[in-house]
């Protein structure tokens, strides 16, 4: 990238920091492309009531303490 500029530069007879600052402006006013937000297939996994709205982490440790209890009783 660096390599460009200073040919830029050169073959615009400007001073370095003046293409630096050019093509910043150029690139700081272009305008962002648009992307549409990916399209995600969701599917029923059969959760228990009791778990839904809990985070993966907290449906796991009440998963871990079921099974030590199951454990502990057996």
């Amino acid at each position: 990238m660096l390599a460009e500029l200073r040919a830029r530069a050169n073959e615009t007879g400007r001073p370095m920091n003046a293409t630096i600052e050019e093509v910043l402006q150029r690139g700081l006013s272009a305008e962002a492309p648009q992307h549409k937000p990916p399209k995600v297939r969701t599917f029923h996994i059969g959760v228990k009531p009791a778990y839904l709205g809990m985070s993966m982490n907290q449906i796991y440790d009440q998963l871990e303490a079921e099974s030590t209890m199951k454990a502990a009783d057996a």
